[in-house]
């Protein structure tokens, strides 16, 4: 990644804070697991009605989700692979043209955006 300075602590957002990190790294799988405990207690107390037979385990939504999410995250870092781009691929000469204000010659205003007829 890149090169960024550290952030002081007072520049910090409350979701930054280390205490919070913490925090977040219990709230989190904690809900999770609270989540998979409800929805076990529902398919004993038969309160959930499936449509297909595979629905009728448990946690079928979150293991799918957690299987589609780690699907789409290793198919993207391969991806990466094949759609980057070398560093400096788009400072070529088009980078470079004029720019309205930068050059007496390139004139723009708003009357330039209107649509013809108005």
């Amino acid at each position: 990644m890149s090169d960024h300075p550290k952030i002081r602590p007072e520049e910090r957002s409350m979701w930054e804070t280390p205490e919070m990190l913490k925090r977040l790294w219990i709230i989190v799988p904690a809900t999770c697991v609270l989540f998979g405990l409800m929805n076990i207690v529902l398919a004993v107390m038969h309160k959930t009605h499936p449509h297909f037979t595979i629905d009728k385990f448990p946690v079928f939504y979150g293991v799918v989700g957690f299987l589609s999410f780690s699907f789409i995250v290793l198919a993207g870092q391969h991806l990466r692979k094949i759609l980057m781009r070398e560093e400096g691929y788009y400072d070529g000469e088009e980078a470079m043209l004029p720019r309205p204000g930068e050059d007496p010659r390139v004139y723009a205003d708003d009357r330039d955006l209107e649509e013809d007829g108005e």
